[in-house]
């Protein structure tokens, strides 16, 4: 299965791409919404694991890309912010915007988190996509 990292936290996807591939999974990592967004076009890949705070386009607008575009893939939203805390003005997404735009996706999981139970959720999603 290919596993597409998006997120701006360099280290973090290092070591989840590491994690990840030990585990049998092909991973590419990109560190901002655009270059993820232009990653998806050009190769086929089964789970996007996505932050939300990212450079170039948020993760809220990649979220919504992605279910205009690829509709069947796994989305797994990886959020340093607790959901439900005040969004910072300069994000420019209200709380209902964002309530809508996580329901696009197919789980949310808040950082920090467990290696183990991030590993469970990925593989509880890779075995609904087998369906």
């Amino acid at each position: 299965m290919k596993i597409l990292l998006i997120d701006d936290d360099e280290e973090l996807c290092s070591e989840l791409k590491e994690v990840l591939t030990a585990e049998g999974f092909e991973v590419d990592a990109s560190f901002d919404g655009l270059h993820g967004l232009s990653l998806l076009r050009q190769k086929k890949y089964h789970m996007i694991i996505l932050d939300l705070r990212l450079p170039g386009l948020n993760g809220y607008k990649v979220l919504k890309s992605i279910r205009s575009e690829f509709k069947e893939l796994k989305v797994l939203v990886l959020s340093g912010r607790p959901l439900g805390e005040p969004i910072l003005q300069e994000d420019g997404v209200s709380q209902d915007e964002e309530e809508k735009t996580l329901h696009l996706a197919d789980g949310v999981v808040n950082k920090p988190c467990r290696v183990d139970a991030l590993l469970e959720k990925i593989k509880a999603l890779s075995v609904v996509d087998k369906g």
